[in-house]
């Protein structure tokens, strides 16, 4: 197992979903930037609480360098006609390619950012949908079903055809 790092969309659907203790199946720990963190606001932050208590996820603080690269990223997904990055994404992907850290985002900005840039290639991105299929292989349905509901996030009916899935 590794770790990866979060953003506050896959962070604040995953917290709500039933069987969210099951994402350290996959992976030791989780990584929560700082600004991340700003961005849960109050309910979010309590529910990551035991998450940090237990040491299964932990802050990283803003640290210069990263932001550097995360505004470039911001920038070049702009110059690129991308979908759009924000700034907290940018900062998980910088996180991610200088620690070896997978993504956890439900933007897909992300993913198309790290096929456009060959220093990105190595950076694994996954959503919610992509954890799912790890945990649960052949019983991905049911999960897909309880995740829907408990997040409030509907996968596309083409997302899901690409595990299988027909709802």
């Amino acid at each position: 197992m590794s770790a990866a790092v979060a953003d506050t969309c896959f962070l604040v659907h995953w917290l709500r979903f039933r069987d969210r203790e099951r994402l350290f199946e996959v992976f030791d720990s989780v990584a929560v930037p700082a600004m991340v963190l700003e961005e849960m606001g109050a309910r979010g932050r309590a529910m990551l609480a035991p998450w940090l208590a237990s040491r299964r996820a932990f802050l990283i603080p803003r640290i210069n360098e990263y932001e550097v690269e995360a505004l470039r990223l911001v920038e070049f997904s702009r110059s690129q006609r991308l979908p759009t990055l924000d700034p907290p994404e940018a900062y998980c992907l910088a996180v991610a390619r200088r620690r070896g850290y997978a993504v956890l985002t439900d933007n897909k900005a992300p993913k198309y950012l790290v096929r456009a840039l060959s220093e990105y290639a190595n950076v694994k991105v996954l959503d919610s949908l992509d954890v799912l299929a790890l945990i649960y292989g052949s019983t991905l349905i049911r999960a897909v079903r309880a995740y829907e509901e408990d997040a409030g996030l509907i996968f596309s009916r083409s997302r899901l055809r690409t595990y299988g899935v027909e709802l």
